[in-house]
């Protein structure tokens, strides 16, 4: 048996456990292990999915670092797993091929942080730190549910001070706190209301914290560099497929560039959105070839279709409608391209195929 394995079974009896690493990489792991032990944390190494989700059952640990390329599952499964498993664990996923998909789709399935290969001893300790205060949190919270409304609010006042000493030791005043807080709350309203969504109030101040998590690894990729403003505004349009105010908010504050600075380069560039865009874009060609084999016609018979007029998006941002002076298929006239597709002339009913066709790929279950 493997020296690392052996100590997980010496130490398993440790309940629950505070930190499992997850980890095909055996030097990572032992590495790992010694400097969080260092710290007086109790910690256990498995080198397979399955001996960690095992290790994960019997010693219930607070932290879970898990490798992305873990030998017997990837990552995203384990986090599936041990969202099933251990719900009130702390996943922190680390790789050595970090991408900015990967963080997101890490952060999407529940993980606190996302590392890339090497971790920095003092790095990986402060996220151990503030993982286990994140689990110890959960683990109240998960046990208050039988509490009264009364006890839940005392207990919330306490995390309250919590925060609010750490934001004194970081030279923040209470009122600064609160005024960040409340502007964040009050962006957080103007983008739901701007998309037409009525939601709880805790649905929308989830949504935004989410929002800026994704934006944060986006920026976390290039470093929270200045000079990497444009990369970071078109992964960000890539990924949520346009520029949203809070966004763009959080990226002055996070880079300390002035927010007119960046809605000058938002303005320039076509690439970029400062309006709600569809996952799908029509552009119908109005050309002078076009124009003369009926463009306008098609243009209407689009517009009827989807409900929406050139230049506008439908209220649950599938489809973005708008023309365009030429593709470069006059012998298609009257043209229309949906995505990468080019179509001719498309009746009613092709239209109403093709856009029953496009929902259906978003209902499919995503695998990857």
């Amino acid at each position: 048996m493997h020296a690392s394995n052996q100590v997980a079974q010496r130490r398993s009896t440790t309940f629950p456990l505070d930190v499992l690493i997850i980890d095909g990489d055996k030097g990572f792991t032992r590495n790992c292990v010694k400097t969080i032990e260092s710290s007086a944390y109790t910690v256990v190494g498995a080198n397979t999915a399955q001996a960690g989700l095992a290790v994960a059952e019997t010693s219930h640990p607070r932290v879970v670092i898990v490798d992305w390329n873990t030998p017997g599952g990837n990552g995203l499964e384990i986090l599936k797993s041990l969202a099933e498993r251990e719900p009130t664990a702390v996943p922190v996923v680390v790789t050595a091929n970090a991408t900015v998909d990967a963080a997101v789709e890490a952060m999407k399935h529940g993980a606190f942080d996302f590392l890339a290969k090497p971790v920095d001893s003092e790095k990986l300790l402060e996220t151990v730190r503030r993982g286990l205060d994140l689990s110890s949190l959960r683990k109240e919270a998960a046990g208050a549910e039988a509490e009264t409304d009364a006890s839940k609010k005392y207990d919330l006042l306490l995390q309250g001070l919590d925060v609010l000493g750490e934001a004194y030791s970081m030279g923040i005043e209470k009122k600064q706190l609160l005024d960040e807080l409340t502007f964040l709350e009050n962006e957080a309203k103007y983008h739901a209301e701007s998309l037409g969504q009525i939601k709880k109030k805790e649905r929308v101040i989830l949504d935004i914290r989410n929002d800026l998590a994704e934006v944060d690894a986006i920026l976390r990729k290039y470093d929270f560099q200045k000079n990497s403003l444009i990369q970071v505004l078109l992964d960000v349009q890539e990924s949520f497929r346009w520029l949203p105010r809070h966004i763009l908010n959080w990226i002055s504050g996070r880079l300390n560039i002035p927010i007119r600075e960046i809605y000058v380069i938002a303005n320039f560039y076509e690439a970029f959105s400062l309006a709600p865009r569809g996952r799908h874009t029509i552009h119908v060609c109005t050309g002078t070839a076009c124009h003369v084999r009926g463009a306008s016609e098609t243009l209407t018979r689009i517009s009827s279709t989807l409900g929406i007029a050139a230049g506008e998006t439908d209220k649950d941002q599938e489809f973005t409608l708008e023309t365009v002076h030429c593709i470069g298929c006059c012998a298609l006239a009257p043209v229309v391209q949906i995505d990468k597709q080019y179509y001719r002339d498309p009746s009613k009913k092709e239209l109403e195929k093709i856009i029953k066709t496009l929902k259906q790929e978003k209902e499919e279950p995503c695998l990857a």
